[in-house]
């Protein structure tokens, strides 16, 4: 297991967040109805999709943030456009895959242009390589929340905007301390960064960790159904933290 230093460093300033205790939780099954394309990692020529899905796609894919249509500059504004869920008590986890495959698609394009104009060709196409996940791959995570609210069942994803659909369970949730989660969380929406992890992803915006470990207790939650099957996670709050 990969071992990572148990605390923040002191020279990061805390943000004054408020977190919300959870009362509700929801078992959430996500399974893709297209091909799902991000670009969590580019290597040369191919653009790859990781098999997971961040928790900030799925809580602008929720319906749950205000963004504009058009943005002028690629300028992210996670905090300021997710603070509000924040103050509602409302989170959701990143999905892990349970059942998942792969499919490499090779583009070749041009510039789009909004002017039809002739140029001269330099010869240099746009091409490359996609590894997508397919259709019918599947995910799980948890929302909580201070109060019920609706699930969607159907959601859309990537850069494709791929249609994917949702299952939900209530399920039973209570308030507990615990160290150590196998679901994946956010490292920017934790109050203590861990000191061991089995997997970590970095994606943008944030990374991502699995199989979690901390030498101390945390706030957090114990999440309960089926055949006596328990799941604690982690008291999380989007953007909790200062770069």
């Amino acid at each position: 297991m990969a071992k990572k230093s148990g605390r923040r460093s002191s020279s990061v300033p805390e943000k004054t967040v408020q977190v919300k205790e959870k009362k509700y939780a929801y078992r959430i099954g996500i399974e893709l109805e297209d091909y799902l394309f991000f670009a969590s990692m580019e290597k040369g020529k191919v653009a790859e999709t990781a098999s997971l899905l961040h928790n900030y796609a799925l809580a602008y894919a929720m319906g749950w943030v205000d963004s504009l249509y058009f943005n002028e500059m690629q300028s992210p504004q996670y905090e300021q456009q997710l603070q509000p869920l924040n103050e509602q008590g409302v989170y959701v986890y990143p999905a892990v895959p349970v059942h998942i495959s792969h499919r490499m698609m090779q583009y070749n394009t041009t510039d789009e242009a909004f002017l039809m104009k002739r140029t001269q060709s330099m010869g240099y196409p746009n091409w490359g390589f996609i590894k997508c996940i397919r259709p019918g791959s599947t995910f799980e995570t948890y929302i909580l929340s201070h109060d019920p609210i609706p699930i969607p069942s159907k959601i859309r994803l990537g850069k494709w905007m791929s249609l994917a659909s949702i299952t939900m369970q209530e399920v039973s949730l209570t308030k507990k301390k615990g160290n150590t989660c196998p679901h994946m969380v956010n490292i920017q929406d934790i109050a203590c960064l861990p000191v061991y992890f089995s997997a970590m992803y970095n994606v943008l915006p944030t990374r991502l960790v699995q199989g979690v470990e901390w030498d101390e207790q945390l706030d957090g939650y114990q999440i309960s159904y089926g055949d006596h099957r328990n799941v604690w996670v982690p008291e999380s709050a989007f953007w909790w933290w200062d770069k």
